[in-house]
Formats: structure tokens, C-alpha cells, sequence
């Protein structure tokens, strides 16, 4: 094979270049802190990033759903512990109203507190969390609960269950309704019955909805406990996702981010290479027939 002075310029022009590449390449890299800065780096690497950055995207909905389901279930369980209070409170009023003894004014005093105990548990069955009503069910932005002139609590929200995604097909029903909360219960009936059993002297009528007040409670309590389950299972999952994300993103970061030490090694050995190939090919295509005749 003969060895022509274009055959060794164009081999040492494309040696010099592969280095200049290589050097550009590390120089990159250098700069933005990444090893893939394009696809074509490398194709299989940028598909797993990828992948890894859709989990990502994924695992932080997740946590936001967990955030809301949480802010939800907390402030349900405030509304409720105070719907037990109220609740207990009316027991030991009628307990106390169901002494015989009492005069008229004494249980009269009584209902009125019970009244305004009415009123109280209608302003905890509008709770809101952020402009949406708690106990509403779907209807979020409708006021639930409403006492009418005579005295009857209207609810005006549905049954409809609230829902959050919290992990890959996991979802959790983080919501009471009023409906089955208050409503099905008869908790104002048998708060206006007690009141107006106070008012008449009417000892059955305070002695049924002093029973019909404990099976309220108890009801209560049946949900609050529900939710502490839900609100231990939330806990539990977000400390998994939490470390998910660590995870992911560690996994990410293996392959995106570059060893600061290891990379400047490599951009020093290609930037030794490239000085070297620019030296030997200026040795290689200086010479000409003159400098042989010397």
C-alpha cells in the first residue's frame, strides 16, 4: 500500500479531531455537572433516566395526594372530637334535666343550653378545609348543613365519597359524608326531642333521647377510630414513599451526575492527548523536500 502525504494528513486530521471530541465531550460534562448532556451519548443510559425521572413525577403526585388525604383526615378528626364533646356534654345535661326534682326554670335553663348545642354542632358539620366543606360528600363548595326558623337542620350535600390515589393502585376513601354521619343517625331530632322533653317535663321523652344520645356517641367514636386506622396506614405509606424517592433519586444521580475526580482525571489525559496529537502532526506535515535536502 503506498503512503501518500494526503493518505498521513487526513489520518492525522482525523486522529486530532477524535481527540478534540473526546476532550469536548469531558469538557461538557465538566461544565453542566452531567454525564449525558444529549441522547446520542448514550441512548440505553437516557432511557433509564428517564424512567427513573417519570417515577419521580409519579412518586410526588403520590405525596401530594398523601399531604391532602392527611390535611383531610386531620381536620375531620378535629370536627369530630369536637362532635364529641358537644355530644357528651348533652348527656350530662340530660342527665341532669332528668332529675325529677328540678323546677321548670332549672330544666328550661338546660334546654336552652341544649339548644345552643344544636347550633354549635351544625357550625362543626360545616368544618372546611381550604374552602371545602368536610361532611359535604361531592358537594365540596355547598354549605352542608343548615337550621331552618323552626329549628330543623336541612343537610344539603350527598353521599358521594372522596378519593386519593396514595400509591400504585391503592386508593383510599378519606372522607364522612354528613349524611351518615348526623343525618341517618338522627342526631338533631334527638337533640330537639331532649329539648323539647326539657321544656314539657316530659321524663320519657328525656330518658329515650338520653339512650339515643350514647348510641350517637358511640357512632362517634366508631369514626374516629376508622380514620385513626386510615391515618396510620397514611403514615406508614408515606414514610415507604419517602424512601422511594430517596431511592430514585439516587439511582438517578448514579447515572446523570458525573465523578467530579474521575472526569477531570479523564479530561486531563484527553487534553495531555490532544496537545500531544497537535504537536506530532505539525512534526508530521511541516516537513517538505527542501528540509531533506538539507
Amino acid at each position: 500500500m503506498r503512503v501518500t502525504h494526503s493518505l498521513i494528513a487526513n489520518t492525522v486530521i482525523r486522529n486530532i479531531n477524535r481527540n478534540l471530541y473526546r476532550l469536548n465531550k469531558y469538557q461538557d460534562m465538566l461544565s453542566s455537572g452531567a454525564a449525558i448532556n444529549k441522547p446520542s451519548d448514550d441512548p440505553v443510559k437516557i432511557t433509564r433516566i428517564m424512567g427513573y425521572a417519570t417515577s419521580l413525577q409519579q412518586n410526588e403526585q403520590y405525596q401530594r395526594n398523601l399531604d391532602a388525604a392527611e390535611s383531610w383526615i386531620n381536620t375531620t378528626e378535629d370536627a369530630l372530637a369536637g362532635m364529641n364533646d358537644v355530644l357528651q356534654r348533652a348527656r350530662e345535661l340530660a342527665v341532669s334535666g332528668a332529675d325529677g326534682t328540678k323546677p321548670a326554670e332549672a330544666r328550661q335553663a338546660i334546654a336552652m343550653e341544649i339548644d345552643e348545642l344544636i347550633n354549635v354542632l351544625v357550625q362543626l358539620g360545616n368544618t372546611s378545609l381550604g374552602g371545602r366543606y368536610i361532611f359535604a360528600g361531592h358537594k365540596t363548595t355547598t354549605v352542608p348543613f343548615e337550621r331552618n326558623p323552626a329549628g330543623d337542620v336541612i343537610y344539603h350535600g350527598d353521599q358521594g365519597a372522596i378519593t386519593w390515589e396514595i400509591a400504585p393502585s391503592v386508593t383510599i376513601n378519606g372522607n364522612i359524608a354528613g349524611q351518615s354521619l348526623l343525618v341517618d343517625t338522627e342526631i338533631f331530632r334527638h337533640l330537639e326531642d331532649l329539648v323539647a322533653g326539657l321544656n314539657t317535663n316530659d321524663s320519657e321523652a328525656i330518658n329515650q333521647a338520653l339512650g339515643a344520645l350514647s348510641d350517637s356517641i358511640d357512632v362517634i367514636l366508631d369514626k374516629r377510630a376508622a380514620l385513626g386506622a386510615i391515618g396510620k396506614g397514611l403514615e406508614i405509606t408515606k414514610n415507604k414513599t419517602t424512601l422511594e424517592e430517596l431511592n430514585l433519586t439516587k439511582l438517578r444521580s448514579q447515572l446523570e451526575d458525573i465523578d467530579f475526580a474521575e472526569t477531570i482525571m479523564h479530561f486531563s489525559t484527553m487534553d495531555t492527548l490532544y496537545r500531544a496529537s497537535l504537536s506530532a502532526g505539525a512534526r508530521i506535515m511541516v516537513p517538505s523536500l527542501i528540509d531533506f535536502l538539507r
